[in-house]
């Protein structure tokens, strides 16, 4: 009976700590444009989708929010009454 090969996985962004309690300030790379930015000093938006790290600057992060405040009308005044 052969036995079944062991693969070595490590889940998450390979280049940072995942037991690092303070990330407040460190870059990332944007998923969409590739821009380096500091989530600490510029802002933006970073996390999983599913098992997919995912990061957004500042501008991809508005410019998403945007396009989904659009998409489902949430800025329209007769809603709002």
């Amino acid at each position: 009976m052969a036995r079944k090969k062991q693969l070595d996985i490590d889940v998450g962004p390979l280049d940072s700590d995942l037991s690092e309690k303070d990330r407040s300030h460190y870059e990332l790379v944007c998923s969409i444009c590739h821009c380096e930015f500091d989530i600490g000093c510029e802002g933006g938006i970073e996390g999983y989708l599913g098992i997919l790290p995912v990061a957004l600057c500042p501008m991809c992060y508005a410019g998403l929010d945007e396009f989904f405040t659009q998409l489902h009308g949430c800025n329209d005044a007769e809603e709002l009454d």
